[in-house]
């Protein structure tokens, strides 16, 4: 594999043509593809087609990463298939890419393997792609890369990360805050199974179980079950008052105390209550060391205009509602992909292959292997990155 560290902002490609790009992502339990128009310069690329075949993980209570392997392996054939059935009239394919990394390494493999295939028979270009990256630049989607301009700050939450994010160029990433223990995802889906709440994405359950016509009440709840004696994480004990990081475990510990009698015997009204709190005092813990990075870092993110919240978690609507409500004085915009591109999707991991290779020129040699693990301040760092002169598109 061949690796070197490159300079920013090489503006290499050309825009001779309209080119049409293929997009796999496969590094956790969906398998996503889609299909990109990338016009000109001048014009929003346009999504051709999408889709995803999701694990029902439903009666697992979780993901089993030997159960995402098969899934894959039995999926991927039939969603590229049908991605290319249904826009083949709309040209061939110019460009190939996929998750690169991290992830899970038996899922990621599946992908990334299919899409090398697919770019060694048509002879075209491949991009191996940082997974966060792609939920990272997502939102420059629909405005051709022009908003958020850089420099700008994102709040990465999702089942395996919880980040803040600093980025000056697409390649140039600085992670300003960081979970010491689990993501704010995998908090909210453990803490939602522990209060009872079942399904594939357990923490979007547990939003639509609290329900928003009952918030009124629910702030006000005088249940007869007592409030939950919920921490504020990194806060509460002597010289940790102004750590830069996140904390996400002690609400499941705190859960769990709380429960004197088996799940099913508390009433609806009660998990409801109880959902509400974790919820709420979970998001409180992210905005407030949200708040505290900003002001620590007051000097250095003078500059920055924009916010973006991306990721699983970034679907959440009383998340965005807080966002809006406690950050938004702070910034020129806040932004947010579509709803649909929030959760893994394979239009995200497309716009970041497209952004690193007009950008930066790259492609990715055809002799990677899956990254389990991968600082995303490291993007450049990862051995197998080609500088493309040949085939500009």
């Amino acid at each position: 594999m061949l690796g070197f560290r490159l300079k920013s902002h090489v503006n290499v490609v050309s825009f001779r043509r309209l080119y049409r790009v293929l997009a796999i992502e496969t590094s956790c339990d969906d398998t996503c593809c889609a299909i990109i128009d990338r016009k000109e310069k001048s014009v929003p690329a346009e999504v051709l087609w999408e889709g995803k075949s999701t694990l029902n993980s439903v009666d697992y209570g979780g993901v089993i990463p030997t159960r995402a392997h098969e899934h894959h392996q039995r999926s991927i054939a039939g969603v590229v298939q049908k991605a290319l059935t249904e826009s083949a009239s709309k040209g061939k394919i110019d460009l190939v890419c996929a998750t690169w990394g991290p992830g899970m390494a038996g899922s990621l493999c599946v992908g990334l393997d299919f899409a090398k295939a697919m770019s060694l028979s048509w002879d075209v270009p491949f991009v191996g792609v940082h997974h966060m990256l792609g939920h990272l630049l997502v939102p420059r989607l629909d405005t051709n890369g022009q908003q958020p301009e850089y420099p700008f700050i994102t709040l990465l939450v999702s089942g395996g990360h919880t980040m803040l994010v600093l980025s000056s160029a697409v390649d140039k990433h600085e992670i300003l805050c960081d979970t010491i223990d689990i993501a704010v995802g995998d908090s909210l889906d453990k803490t939602a199974r522990e209060l009872g709440i079942r399904g594939n994405m357990i923490a979007k359950e547990m939003e639509s179980f609290i329900k928003e016509e009952d918030r009124d009440f629910l702030r006000a709840s005088t249940s007869d079950s007592k409030p939950m004696k919920l921490p504020k994480p990194l806060r509460n004990q002597n010289g940790r008052m102004n750590v830069q990081a996140f904390s996400f475990s002690p609400f499941l510990t705190a859960v769990r105390q709380h429960l004197t009698k088996p799940i099913e015997d508390y009433s609806v009204s009660e998990r409801r209550w109880m959902a509400y709190q974790v919820q709420e005092s979970t998001f409180d813990h992210l905005i407030t060391k949200v708040n505290l990075t900003l002001k620590l870092n007051a000097k250095k993110l003078s500059n920055v205009k924009h916010f973006v919240c991306s990721g699983g978690v970034g679907a959440n609507m009383r998340l965005r509602e807080r966002l809006e409500t406690e950050l938004a004085h702070k910034f020129q915009s806040i932004n947010y992909p579509k709803l649909e591109h929030c959760t893994d999707n394979a239009v995200m991991i497309g716009w970041a292959a497209i952004e690193l290779h007009e950008s930066l020129g790259l492609t990715t040699s055809l002799s990677v292997a899956p990254v389990r693990k991968w600082p995303l301040n490291e993007i450049l760092q990862m051995p197998g990155w080609l500088y493309d002169t040949k085939k500009n598109l």
